[in-house]
This record gives structure tokens, sequence and C-alpha cells, in this order.
């Protein structure tokens, strides 16, 4: 979600932290897992809030280099980047369950919604990315 590991990793402790003191909150303990990974997303989407997270330039703009054809064809269809003009909660769907292996009934407890729901709104999602793809045995 954040692209930078160190940024990751800041965001996964200061998750860590909250959850610690927050643990004894918990009502059913079976959902410690989604629970805590809920945090660690608000934490994320905290960190990207950030102006200077979103401000930093690390090497040359994409405006200084030199983009052979080649390279704008594996740009173009660099997954990263079509992930990251989906929506918030689509981006966040997509990353829990693709990119995390989350189960989707664990993937629909982080995100506050029923099964249905987050299935339904994350082939959408998915369809978004490539429409011609089929996902149909991915999401059964």
């Amino acid at each position: 979600m954040l692209h930078d590991p160190q940024a990751a990793q800041d965001a996964v402790q200061e998750a860590s932290l909250t959850a610690w003191r927050k643990l004894s909150s918990v009502r059913d303990r079976g959902r410690v897992r989604p629970w805590f990974l809920g945090i660690v997303v608000n934490e994320c989407r905290n960190s990207r809030r950030l102006k200077w997270v979103s401000g930093v330039n690390v090497g040359l703009s994409e405006d200084l280099t030199v983009v052979s054809g080649e390279d704008r064809i594996l740009r173009g269809a660099d997954l990263r980047r079509a992930v990251n003009q989906l929506g918030k909660q689509d981006r966040l769907l997509v990353i829990l369950f693709f990119y995390i292996d989350l189960p989707l009934e664990e993937v629909a407890a982080i995100t506050g919604s029923s099964v249905g729901a987050a299935r339904a709104r994350l082939y959408r999602a998915v369809k978004r990315l490539r429409p011609d793809l089929e996902i149909q045995e991915a999401l059964r």
C-alpha cells in the first residue's frame, strides 16, 4: 500500500503498538487477525496522508529520463500502476485478497463489509484492471 519498505515497517510498528494498547477491547479472540490488519490498513492510510511521504521524490522525474518504446509498453502493462489507478477501497480489496492472500471472509471483516459485497466489489475492481480477464475461478 505504501510502496516503500521502510514506511511499511513503520506503519506495522505503529499498528502493533496501537493493537497492544487496545487488545483488551477485542471481544472475539478468533477475529484478532482481521482486527489487527484493519489497524495496519488505517496506519498505512495515515502515513499516505502525511505530506512528507507523498512529497519525497527519489531519483529523476519521468520527464527527464529517456524512455524507449519498449519501456513505454512495459510501463503501460505494469500491474502496480494499474492497481494504483483504482479507488482506495478497491485497491485495498485487491491488495488484501491477491497480494496478502487473505481469505475473502477476512477481507470482508477488515473492510467492514459483508462477504458478498466484498466479493462483488473485488470482482468489479479486477474487471477494471483487466476487462478481458476471466476471473470466476479466483473468486469462488
